[in-house]
């Protein structure tokens, strides 16, 4: 007789095969489990890391206004330990001065789905200094938090004060200008007709004076007094051009080259295009400053021989071209323009809206040039002066 395995000796081989198969299973999808949970863990740490020490403060608030959660940085920014701020409504934080538009604002945000954005004056402490914040809000979903906000909030008060810097800055120019004007009409009405007064009464002292020395004297007077007369209409010229006003930009820049080339003997070469009749008073005596500076800058810093203007007005802009050849003694090695010369006059083509290109020489002889470039159509649809560093 065989030796036959009983049925249930095969059955219960057969369950023990079938229960390490599903252990070694669950032991594998447990530890898969075991790896989804702690990068689960550490994606959460992450994002607590990224919530918390994020460079912008993140704030959930209700529709009070009422601070429900926020971020460690937010919690900084606003002066106080994470768990006082929770609780508290952020227009606690918000100078009295901007708490009306503060709770305009949140009634805006609940009304859609549309993020909104406004800045404010912050206060961190009840005797800090105050800040100034972006605030940006959007209305969480139905399915979310209904009547939540998320909100997170930027430290600009940089760019702010920058801001009104620049604002006083301007104020400030203007007001210089306003002087420069009042002191070229001075000049030109009560020194200019002095000087005139002056020369015409020696002029007529020759035909009584009839010592040889006395008539040289009076001639050396009269030519001096020729040489002040044109010095203060040079300096009237330079402190407020009439010609700008009565004659345009393009003349107005023409004439300084012109003089400039004439006092310092330099061949000039002329290409002027039409009046850029588009561009305000304030761009135009803008752009003056800018022609004054960058003919200092191509004739006494990179020691210029010749001189070249150019002037093109192109649809809805302004060029300005001026050139400078570098003089062969000047001495070794290429003359480069004064960095902090240049850097002046970027800041004064950026406040113009407008763009500089500057094409410096390849050699010793070469030319050096510097181009302007400025939109009219900005300065002819805008409703206000722009505001323009001089």
């Amino acid at each position: 007789m065989h030796n036959l395995p009983h049925p249930a000796i095969e059955r219960a081989d057969q369950l023990a095969h079938e229960l390490h198969v599903h252990q070694a299973e669950l032991e594998s999808q447990n530890e898969e489990l075991r790896r989804t949970q702690a990068a689960l863990a550490a994606a959460r740490d992450r994002y607590l890391d990224l919530f918390d020490f994020a460079p912008v403060g993140y704030f959930t608030l209700d529709q009070d206004g009422v601070i429900l959660e926020c971020n460690l940085t937010g919690a900084d920014m606003l002066g106080a330990r994470r768990t006082w701020v929770k609780g508290a409504h952020l227009a606690r934080y918000i100078l009295p001065s901007d708490g009306d538009r503060w709770h305009l604002y949140l009634r805006r945000v609940l009304l859609d789905d549309v993020p909104k954005r406004i800045e404010v004056a912050l206060r961190s402490g009840d005797h800090a200094d105050p800040w100034f914040g972006q605030i940006d809000s959007q209305r969480m979903t139905a399915t979310e938090c209904s009547g939540t906000m998320r909100v997170t909030m930027t430290d600009i008060t940089a760019r702010v004060r920058a801001d009104a810097e620049r604002r006083i800055a301007a104020i400030d120019a203007d007001e210089r200008e306003v002087e420069r004007q009042r002191v070229a009409l001075q000049l030109h009405e009560d020194l200019g007709q002095r000087l005139s007064a002056l020369k015409m009464d020696l002029a007529a002292l020759p035909s009584g004076v009839s010592d040889a020395v006395d008539c040289e004297r009076v001639g050396g007077m009269l030519a001096s007094l020729d040489q002040a007369m044109a010095s203060v209409r040079r300096i009237t010229q330079d402190l407020r051009p009439p010609m700008l006003d009565d004659l345009g930009l393009v003349a107005s820049i023409e004439w300084l080259v012109r003089d400039t080339a004439r006092r310092l003997g330099l061949p000039l070469t002329l290409s002027l295009g039409p009046e850029a009749r588009a561009l305000d008073e304030h761009t135009r005596l803008a752009v003056y400053r800018f022609a004054q500076e960058a003919v200092a800058l191509l004739l006494h810093d990179t020691a210029g021989a010749d001189l070249h203007l150019g002037t093109r007005s192109p649809d809805r802009a302004f060029v300005l071209v001026l050139r400078s050849r570098l003089k062969a003694q000047a001495g070794p090695g290429v003359r480069r323009p004064n960095p902090q010369a240049v850097s002046i006059l970027e800041h004064r083509a950026r406040l113009l809206g407008g763009r500089l290109v500057i094409n410096e020489p390849g050699d010793d002889t070469g030319w050096i040039g510097l181009e302007l470039t400025v939109p009219t159509l900005l300065h002819e649809h805008a409703g206000l002066p722009p505001e323009v560093g001089r």
